[in-house]
């Protein structure tokens, strides 16, 4: 007597249930499954609710003023009363104010990466769907711009400009969208001469529809990826400008500023250093633990 078929309740066998799957319930069966990326996940949105939630936990919780100075109280250790993480050298709140800095510092990254992304889709997708002199032109731009050290560029434009958390938004999203052209514009390359593409053409559909309707959804997971890579990337960029002091300038705090400011400090009060730190090194580590997780979920060579 053979064994019959599990039937769900619509009648159609598990496992074809299961390998009917889209790519993308997949690609969230396989991350929730990941317990490194999912630790990661949990990590980051715990950093970023504690950054949002600033305000409230600072003046309700911890009822001190991150910018307010206590030049009887500074230099406290960690663990001193009413201070956690002890003080700076102006008496201020240091836990307040990780908790400021880091609203900064991810609030850059995170807007700075979807800016880039966007610019970087846009150009990516014109660039891949028209190719011919519109291809030729962007390629010769991305060419000439990487051609300059980024850093040294960065380093340029923040000494002419002063720039503050809105400009230095701009200053790297305009220079962090040649990735994301890359990666649209190779795919796009492929993805226009595809039955749906050319279906969606016969139709009547506009150039536009096709690119953004059509195509940019089918690379929606590449972006994904590409977008936490970015943000790790662009924490680590505007620390290193603030370290360098070319980046968010005092009394508004930053996880680069902090850390620059540290460095002095380093005997009288550690702590002002390794906290930020390591504040910096567990979220850049976690988000590209998260960017290795997407990339291995989303691969579709990979079988549940």
């Amino acid at each position: 007597m053979t064994a019959q078929p599990s039937i769900t309740k619509i009648g159609i066998p598990l496992h074809e249930e299961i390998r009917t799957k889209s790519l993308l319930q997949k690609a969230l069966y396989r991350v929730w499954h990941d317990r490194l990326t999912m630790t990661a996940l949990i990590i980051i949105v715990i950093l970023t609710t504690l950054a949002i939630l600033a305000p409230f936990i600072s003046n309700q919780i911890l009822q001190v003023e991150y910018d307010k100075p206590d030049l009887r109280n500074n230099y406290a250790p960690i663990g001193a009363p009413g201070h956690i993480l002890g003080t700076d050298d102006l008496g201020r709140d240091h836990l307040a104010r990780l908790l400021y800095g880091g609203q900064v510092s991810l609030g850059i990254a995170f807007f700075a990466a979807i800016l880039a992304i966007i610019i970087g889709v846009t150009v990516g997708v014109i660039s891949g769907y028209y190719g011919g002199f519109i291809d030729d032109f962007v390629i010769w731009f991305i060419t000439t711009l990487d051609s300059i050290p980024s850093l040294f560029l960065l380093l340029i434009i923040s000494a002419v400009l002063s720039p503050g958390p809105f400009s230095l938004v701009l200053i790297l999203a305009f220079l962090g969208w040649i990735g994301a052209t890359r990666i649209v514009r190779g795919e796009t390359f492929s993805l226009r001469e595809r039955d749906f593409t050319l279906a969606a053409r016969s139709m009547g559909a506009s150039d536009w529809r096709i690119m953004f309707v059509h195509i940019v959804p089918n690379v929606a997971s590449l972006l994904i990826i590409s977008l936490t890579s970015a943000i790790g990337g662009l924490i680590l960029t505007e620390s290193a400008l603030s370290f360098l002091g070319f980046g968010v300038k005092a009394p508004t705090p930053s996880w680069g500023n902090m850390l620059s400011g540290g460095i002095d400090l380093l005997r009288r009060a550690p702590h002002l250093i390794f906290v930020p730190g390591i504040l910096i090194s567990l979220t850049v580590f976690c988000l590209y633990l998260i960017g290795d997780g997407l990339r291995d979920a989303f691969d579709p060579r990979i079988s549940d």
